[in-house]
């Protein structure tokens, strides 16, 4: 019957479910952490079809301890002076305030969110678990299973970490990404029904770790709420809409042929359409530095659309049908000084589309304090105040330029 109160998205995943099994068929018994532990891995086996080639050696740290661990991490990878030029783009762009400290905010927000992880580089896995020496409550199971298939598909299928990793094609590793964690997902979701007795499953929505986690994430600016959280809910759907093309076998061919847009991810129908190339945003000379370069998505678009100004009441009408109109998007960020500008080079499907008016308008929406300036010949909109943008469409084209000054924002636009 939920199929009726949520629509095609709940009978799609209600379909992905059906193969696991009876509500508690294979209900986890309590106690002993270690016979959890190889319960878990052989459901988590059974459930994917695929076998462990080495049982992994799971770790349970507490709160304090994988907060530790996870600081760690997160400074080997993201360091202050990259979370500060991503602060400045994104307050370009309007999702996030100004002066937002982006590294501790996201320090803060991957310690309280994260309840494990696997490192496919060092096969470590590591669950958040409070007295885990008396057995394995049912959030904890539940994230056991996730990492644990994230584990045995890296060592049957390959995770395509290069893929995730590379910043240049930020969009293509979104979706690489999705796939990883929607498969896991599926694998986890699948195994609470199964694993977990009716009785723990409705105890998952009281978990107070998950209760906290939840509540932040509604306090956070809505762009990286939803960056957080896209590989999970979009790449959850995106799998499960593989698996019912073809069971388990799909989701696997998908490792060898990833989908490299997130356009693909909300849209599972248009697997596998790589993007289209756009002409690079105009270059700036002078005293500007070339920052860096990378691909704008559909999901980019999307999270923008559906906040203008981080204000979900500003939100377009159907942001994401908007934001679908997209086929390919490059952007580029450069500095001088305190000043920055951002260049934005985006395609749609057809000439004419309407990623031009919801560029537009998302733009008027986001910086409401700016006025308007009289436009040239092929502009769209020019808005002063506090930064300048242009917005400039033409055939199947969309360029938008941000920066201090008209000059700066009209050489993007070029």
């Amino acid at each position: 019957g939920l199929g009726d109160l949520f629509g095609e998205d709940a009978q799609q995943l209600a379909r992905c479910l059906e193969p696991a099994g009876q509500i508690g068929g294979r209900d986890v018994a309590d106690g002993d952490v270690t016979q959890q532990m190889d319960q878990i891995g052989t459901i988590v086996e059974d459930l994917r079809k695929l076998e462990f080639t080495a049982e992994p050696a799971p770790q349970f740290l507490d709160d304090q301890q994988i907060t530790a661990r996870l600081r760690e991490e997160i400074s080997e990878d993201y360091d202050e002076q990259q979370a500060q030029l991503d602060a400045r783009l994104l307050g370009a762009l309007g999702a996030v305030p100004a002066d937002l400290d982006l590294f501790a905010l996201q320090t803060e927000l991957l310690t309280s969110q994260v309840a494990g992880f696997y490192d496919p580089e060092t096969d470590e896995l590591v669950v958040r678990a409070t007295d885990a020496a008396e057995g394995l409550n049912p959030t904890a199971q539940t994230t056991l299973a996730h990492e644990l298939e994230h584990a045995v598909v890296d060592q049957r299928l390959g995770l395509p970490v290069d893929v995730t990793e590379n910043t240049a094609q930020s969009d293509a590793a979104l979706a690489a990404l999705s796939v990883i964690e929607g498969d896991a997902s599926l694998t986890q979701q699948q195994f609470g029904l199964v694993g977990l007795n009716l009785t723990e499953q409705l105890s998952l929505n009281t978990d107070p770790n998950v209760l906290d986690a939840q509540r932040q994430l509604q306090e956070v600016p809505h762009y990286l709420a939803q960056s957080l959280q896209f590989p999970y809910v979009a790449g959850l759907q995106f799998v499960c809409s593989r698996f019912v093309s073809g069971g388990w076998d799909a989701v696997n061919a998908t490792y060898a042929n990833l989908p490299t847009t997130s356009a693909e991810i909300i849209d599972p129908s248009r697997y596998p359409t790589p993007a289209t190339d756009p002409r690079d945003p105009g270059a700036l000379g002078g005293g500007w530095e070339h920052v860096y370069s990378t691909t704008l998505g559909a999901a980019d678009l999307q999270w923008l659309f559906e906040a203008p100004g981080d204000d979900p009441g500003q939100a377009l009408r159907d942001a994401r049908g908007q934001a679908l109109a997209w086929s390919g998007g490059e952007l580029v960020l450069w500095t001088s000084g305190d000043a920055t500008a951002v260049g934005v080079a985006l395609t749609q499907q057809q000439d004419g589309g309407p990623l031009c008016d919801a560029v537009t308008t998302w733009y008027q929406r986001a910086f409401p304090d700016s006025t308007d300036a009289p436009p040239r010949s092929g502009e769209r909109l020019v808005r002063q105040g506090g930064q300048t943008a242009v917005v400039a469409c033409a055939g199947n084209g969309v360029r938008l330029g941000i920066g201090p000054d008209l000059q700066t924002a009209r050489t993007l636009v070029s």
